[in-house]
């Protein structure tokens, strides 16, 4: 890529099937000194601080954006290269040029550059504080499959491994006891805060933000908490090395509803398989006729029953009461069923749903 000589703010994504990268930048003439670079944003948007880095770790899935500074490098050749064993803890088997990502060459003409990266970003809307761990996931492989606590996504009955009240702030420790591969770990519905990891602990980078993935290296524990809301229903979380996640490294959890704290809705949308909107039989030719259950007057109807169960008309209540059980810290301590007293937050002042 030509660049001119100023600052650049590149978005990082990992999009690997199962490699992950150590990222970091160097002169095509002095290849031993790594420079330096700014992290301004994680999965779940920009982080609370810029982080200055002289590298950063990009497992798979993750993402990142940083801001490289060319000013001083102008007329000069500048190379992103990938540290394929990151300090130890990769285990990405290695090919010719698989340390090599990409060159910049740097324009000698000079430029005005007045842009400047602030030291505060923004205010992250982290999770309440809590305590203890909630639930305990080992990622290990078994009888040639990947597993999760000794089950894989194929065993149905079984996939489920953990039901969160909806509402509430959990704490999940990871495991990864062996030392031959490593786990990037992606939870669905949830942004997390990475609070703790053996070993190298939580990168800078990592802990000034919120994410979505985290890369559980070999031998590692992390520990990491969110806040589950604002939405009931089964979600995934599972190793995203495409060949773990497709043989058999993935589980799912539950979320489930809190009547305590306002959910009072009689129509559940968490069953794909529930009755109600499921496909009916039917024969061809009405189909073809426009008639029996294809007639507009049908359709309508049908269509209003889906939108009179509103769905979403909830969620102002929803965040109402959860504002009023911790908002201010003064009901800290108030018990809930299936709730560890004590979390003080904040009103949700952030919605994502989480997919693939």
């Amino acid at each position: 890529m030509n660049v001119q000589p100023r600052k650049y703010r590149f978005r990082l994504l990992n999009a690997a099937v199962s490699r992950n990268f150590d990222l970091f930048f160097v002169k095509s003439t002095a290849t031993g000194t790594r420079l330096p670079f700014k992290v301004i944003a994680s999965d779940a948007g920009l982080l609370q601080n810029a982080v200055q880095v002289q590298h950063i770790r990009n497992a798979v899935a993750e993402r990142y954006e940083i801001v490289v500074d060319f000013a001083p490098y102008a007329g000069q050749t500048i190379l992103l290269r990938n540290d394929q064993q990151s300090g130890g803890i990769g285990t990405d088997e290695e090919y010719d040029n698989t340390d090599k990502v990409m060159q910049f060459k740097v324009s000698a003409t000079p430029v005005t550059d007045t842009s400047n990266v602030p030291t505060a970003l923004r205010t992250v809307p982290f999770p309440p504080a809590s305590s203890g761990i909630d639930h305990e996931f080992r990622f290990h492989r078994s009888n040639s499959q990947w597993m999760i606590n000794d089950v894989g996504f194929a065993d149905a009955a079984n996939r489920i491994l953990a039901k969160v009240p909806r509402g509430k702030v959990e704490i999940w420790k990871l495991v990864n006891k062996s030392g031959g591969w490593t786990h990037p770990i992606h939870v669905h519905l949830v942004d997390f805060k990475v609070l703790s990891r053996t070993g190298r602990g939580v990168e800078p980078y990592e802990a000034a933000g919120l994410k979505d993935v985290v890369w559980l290296g070999k031998n590692e524990e992390v520990i990491v908490e969110a806040h589950y809301a604002p939405w009931n229903g089964v979600y995934m979380f599972h190793c995203h090395n495409l060949i773990h996640e497709d043989h058999d490294m993935m589980a799912a959890f539950n979320v489930t509803q809190l009547q305590e704290l306002g959910y009072n809705e009689t129509t559940d949308f968490s069953d794909p398989m529930d009755a109600r909107w499921r496909s009916r039989p039917f024969v061809e030719s009405d189909w073809t006729a426009k008639s029996g259950p294809f007639t507009s007057g049908t359709v309508t109807s049908r269509v209003q029953e889906i939108a009179r169960q509103q769905p979403y008309s909830e969620q102002p209540q929803v965040e109402a009461a959860l504002t009023a059980a911790w908002g201010d810290g003064s009901a800290q301590k108030r018990d809930v069923r299936g709730l560890e007293a004590g979390h003080a937050t904040g009103p949700i002042s952030r919605v994502r749903r989480s997919f693939f």
